[in-house]
């Protein structure tokens, strides 16, 4: 295993930290949890009225506060789509809308486009709070399982556990390549750095394709190939 990240550390990981359960959505069941998420998420984006939006994300701010969820993943999911929502935000307010509220130059700011920005960024935020208190709080194995007791597709389930358990040696399959380029100086100077992440991206993506080849015969050679017959 790579220095960088170790599957086997990662399951460790999470085993020890469900083990010592905490409170708030920690001791909630994973499908009452899953089912408030898609409640939230048909009246966030289905309804899409903004003072409901706002209304169930400051109701599950407090309950993310209550659970104390780790800080580090929690940070990750509200930092990951800050900066696509606010470019998605400022083309909304530069874009729609006829009533001017700020010009600078040749970029005008519009009333109607600003509102329509702020529902865009609390629903981006109502969806993300409670995913963290889906998500982070329960269990991969556990939410699997709650997905199959809504009788979720069988072909669902078992490519996001695959996608779960495989994105992990992906990962440590670029950690590898680029501590070997590394050692050799491939990252010695912008344009060399851009051409190793370059071919390192590449190599990925054909070992991904080259080990999906794998996987899937040996899935047909323990009856998969039946089991899609049937389907």
């Amino acid at each position: 295993m790579s220095a960088g990240l170790d599957i086997s550390k990662v399951f460790d990981s999470e085993k020890q930290l469900f083990s010592q359960q905490g409170q708030g959505f920690f001791l909630l069941d994973a499908r009452i949890k899953i089912g408030l998420l898609f409640v939230v998420i048909v009246l966030n984006v289905g309804v899409a009225i903004n003072t409901l939006s706002a209304i169930l994300l400051f109701i599950g701010l407090p309950l993310v506060l209550w659970s104390r969820p780790p800080l580090g993943r929690t940070l990750l999911f509200f930092i990951a789509p800050f900066f696509p929502t606010l470019i998605a935000a400022i083309g909304i307010a530069i874009t729609s809308g006829i009533t001017p509220v700020l010009k600078i130059g040749m970029i005008t700011v519009y009333e109607e486009g600003l509102i329509h920005s702020l529902g865009v960024i609390l629903r981006v935020y109502c969806d993300i709070t409670w995913l963290v208190l889906t998500f982070i709080t329960t269990p991969f194995n556990t939410i699997l399982k709650a997905l199959r007791w809504y009788y979720m597709p069988s072909i669902l389930v078992d490519t996001l556990a695959l996608m779960y358990r495989y994105s992990f040696l992906l990962y440590e399959e670029f950690t590898r390549m680029n501590t070997a380029a590394i050692s050799r100086g491939g990252k010695n100077g912008q344009w060399n750095t851009i051409k190793t992440l370059s071919r390192i991206t590449a190599q990925v993506f054909m070992r991904t394709y080259d080990r999906s080849e794998k996987i899937f015969s040996a899935m047909v050679a323990r009856g998969g190939e039946q089991f899609n017959a049937d389907k």
